[in-house]
């Protein structure tokens, strides 16, 4: 009984001794995941924030395995999604909110943010559109640079979320962009093929018949094609009013999401109603490109911390990243797993400068 209590002591000891917020060495690493939905502005680009911001938390929270008290979703107006809201996605309540979550990080945790809406670039400063003051990258840079833990995962969804790498690059650190320049300024539905790809990959079974693990890279590199490939479907006809071409009726329904409420987005009716969806014609200019649609958004993907995001789409050619060689972008991302922290404890490491613009 003496030993008993002896060892009872100790372990009270030792616990008295740990500092508030510490974590026992064999608990296991957590996720924790941040949802920020800016102004829509419009009831189209509203309802579509509504619905990228539930189902990336329902994919999380189910899928994932995250707790929903480790999610914190964040949007223009509460009642949206009176469910799952935390609050309204002002500035102030988003730092709150990054202050609540550095709170509850420890090392080797994985946090995971995800940035929807309307965005701006200014001198490569990027900005989230919110009600109110607008998140800028340097906020975002701010928040990031509290966080005790090196297994980071921004996804900029916004168009010119590009001027994220400015400041937030960090070697180690995931950043996905939606555009890989100011000028693809135009709204992003990257989010959308986001999901869709974490969603095809969740719909898969696991070993043993677990759930699948949704890795980080095949997620961008899915995304990162499919989204282009759905603006080269589109094509302008010159009638009165003007319409669009869209082939391929997966792509209709989306065109149909993203605009159905925006009186000059006209879709022409398709020939073959139950055309699949196929892969566009590339190559050098031909019929192929008369009066086609250019994709405004290339996604990019930033592990490396040198300021510079690798695309999947470029110059007109699909080139998927490969993860395979360390220090190349792709490298963290192939080893990412949504809501699976690698229990890394080492620090996060120290940004490389910024190479002056000549």
């Amino acid at each position: 009984m003496t030993t008993l209590i002896r060892q009872l002591v100790l372990v009270l000891a030792l616990l008295a001794a740990m500092p508030l917020g510490a974590r026992a060495g064999d608990e296991p690493s957590k996720a924790y995941a941040l949802i920020i939905a800016g102004e829509g502005d419009d009831a189209n680009f509203s309802e579509n924030y509504r619905d990228w911001s539930a189902r990336l938390n329902a994919l999380l929270t189910s899928h994932c395995g995250i707790p929903s008290d480790q999610v914190a979703v964040l949007i223009e107006k509460k009642e949206l999604l009176p469910a799952i809201a935390a609050d309204t996605s002002t500035k102030e309540h988003v730092a709150a909110a990054f202050a609540a979550t550095t709170a509850k990080i420890h090392p080797g945790d994985q946090l995971l943010v995800f940035l929807i809406g309307h965005g701006t670039q200014l001198d490569k400063t990027a900005k989230l559109c919110l009600p109110g003051a607008d998140l800028t990258s340097v906020d975002v840079a701010g928040f990031l640079g509290r966080i005790p833990t090196a297994e980071v995962v921004v996804v900029g969804g916004m168009c010119a979320s590009d001027g994220l790498l400015e400041s937030c690059s960090l070697p180690g650190r995931v950043l996905i962009t939606a555009t890989n320049q100011a000028a693809e300024g135009n709204e992003a539905y990257f989010m959308e093929f986001f999901l869709r790809a974490c969603e095809s990959f969740a719909g898969g079974a696991g070993q043993a018949g677990g759930k699948r693990p949704i890795g980080l890279l095949d997620v961008f590199n899915l995304a990162a094609s499919e989204c282009p490939k759905w603006y080269l479907r589109q094509y302008l006809l010159t009638t009165k009013p003007v319409s669009w071409r869209i082939d391929g009726k997966r792509s209709r329904l989306l065109w149909q999401k993203f605009y159905g409420k925006i009186p000059d987005k006209v879709m022409a009716p398709p020939e073959n109603p139950d055309q699949e969806d196929e892969e566009p014609v590339l190559g050098e200019w031909g019929p192929q490109w008369k009066n086609r649609r250019i994709p405004t958004e290339h996604a990019q993907l930033d592990d490396n911390g040198d300021h510079i995001g690798a695309a999947v789409f470029a110059g007109n050619v699909f080139t998927p990243l490969t993860g395979t060689v360390e220090g190349e972008d792709g490298w963290v991302a192939s080893r990412t797993v949504l809501g699976q922290p690698r229990g890394d404890k080492r620090p996060p490491a120290a940004p490389i400068p910024v190479e002056p613009t000549p």
